[in-house]
């Protein structure tokens, strides 16, 4: 740094203009500022004028669209009201007019009732009165029949009666033939239970079963009908495994197998319990036929073979059973006690069980079948009904017309004892051949 040597005036004067010039620099820079600050309170101004009007313009905007608003609202108010008064009217009008269609409809309802009513009354009493007038044709007609039938019968003496079966229902139907003696030839025949039986028919109820594809007709009977075995001395084992074979086979088409998983089904009490232990043992049967063998072994008891046994040696035919009934209960003893014999067996058991008069009577050898049999018993069985109905006719009209009885009855004699020499050569040969053997027979039994 160097060092110049001046006056005190010179340095004073030196000091005085960097003074100045000092402050003129200052005033220079004072100038600038209170420019620059001019310019920034002048912006400043600026923008605060330009955000207010902004803000009072979107005051204003505001204040526009909230009145716009209103009057929209007010407008979709009275819009509103005007609907709501206008739905109000609708609906007032459409109850008051539903009401009306509905008051009408059911009075139009009230009349049609009424008129149905009037009109099954009517068809009812109708019904009733045509049921009535029917009835009363059928018993007047009946009552003619009757007559016109008796009056035959007292003149001839032939009525006939038979009995006749009929298959799909299982019970008996009585007709009875009536032949005539003039040269028509016809046959009255009467049926007093055919209603009965058409009706039992159409009850009936079938139902179609398919089984491997094929369709099955089955009869499903009530649920009372199912068997059922209890174990008591007085039920029969086998025929309780023949009915819940058939029940099974017609009603639910089951096979041996299946009736053999469902037969506890069909057991109750102690036949239940047997079975249910039988189960729970190590013996349980596998088929069908093993269960039969071990069911008679427990339940055809050595007291029930003794009364069977018993029953069977008793067993003779009763003087009001026919031989059709006589058969069916010596045929189920039969089976019973002897499973080994033929039938050639069971017509010589019915030579030595029936009545006397039946046997005396018979013609046929010993080696006829069962069938031939009774084709033959039925045919006395018939003579003699006719012999008794003719008795019967000789002690009622034998006061009346002595003449008119001996010519009917003496008629139909003569051709019975006819048939009875013609029917058979050598018959009384026959017979006492047969009552000798019969009898030899029962004694060896």
């Amino acid at each position: 740094m160097s060092t110049e040597n001046v006056s005190a005036q010179e340095a004073v004067n030196r000091l005085v203009g960097a003074q100045e010039t000092t402050a003129k620099r200052i005033n220079k820079l004072e100038g600038q500022v209170d420019e620059l600050l001019e310019k920034f309170i002048g912006h400043h101004e600026q923008n605060a004028n330009a955000d207010a009007t902004e803000i009072e313009t979107e005051n204003n905007g505001k204040i526009n669209v909230e009145a716009s608003n209103a009057s929209k609202i007010i407008k979709l108010e009275s819009q509103i009201d005007e609907m709501s008064k206008a739905f109000q009217e609708y609906r007032e009008q459409n109850i008051s007019s539903t009401r009306t269609e509905f008051q009408t409809v059911f009075d139009r309802m009230e009349s049609m009732q009424a008129l149905n009513a009037s009109y099954f009354d009517e068809a009812a009493s109708k019904y009733e009165e045509s049921k009535r007038q029917w009835r009363h044709m059928c018993t007047d007609m009946n009552n003619n029949m009757n007559c016109i039938l008796n009056k035959l019968e007292a003149i001839t003496g032939t009525r006939n009666m038979a009995a006749n079966t009929d298959g799909n229902i299982g019970h008996p139907l009585q007709t009875t033939t009536y032949p005539t003696t003039g040269g028509s030839g016809h046959s009255f025949q009467t049926n007093p239970y055919l209603v009965e039986a058409e009706e039992k028919q159409q009850a009936t109820t079938q139902s179609i079963f398919p089984l491997n594809g094929v369709k099955h007709s089955i009869i499903i009977p009530p649920s009372s009908a199912a068997p059922a075995f209890h174990g008591k001395q007085s039920e029969s084992p086998t025929q309780f495994l023949i009915r819940v074979q058939e029940y099974a086979e017609s009603v639910h088409a089951w096979d041996h197998p299946t009736l053999l998983n469902g037969i506890s089904q069909f057991l109750r009490d102690s036949a239940l319990e047997w079975y249910c232990q039988l189960r729970m043992s190590r013996s349980r049967p596998k088929t069908w036929v093993e269960f039969t063998n071990l069911f008679m072994a427990q339940f055809n008891s050595p007291v029930r073979k003794a009364k069977q046994e018993q029953e069977w040696h008793e067993c003779k035919q009763k003087e009001d059973e026919t031989i059709n009934e006589f058969l069916v209960r010596l045929r189920a003893l039969w089976r019973e006690q002897k499973p080994k014999e033929t039938e050639a067996d069971l017509v010589k058991h019915l030579f030595c069980r029936m009545r006397n008069d039946l046997l005396n009577m018979i013609g046929t050898p010993r080696h006829v079948s069962v069938d031939e049999l009774m084709a033959e018993v039925q045919q006395i069985e018939e003579i003699l009904y006719r012999r008794a109905k003719n008795q019967r006719s000789l002690n009622k009209f034998k006061q009346s017309s002595p003449m008119e009885v001996e010519r009917s009855t003496g008629k139909y004699v003569s051709d019975d004892y006819s048939r009875r020499i013609n029917s058979r050569p050598n018959q009384e040969q026959m017979r006492h051949n047969y009552v000798k053997e019969t009898k030899a027979y029962q004694v060896n039994e």
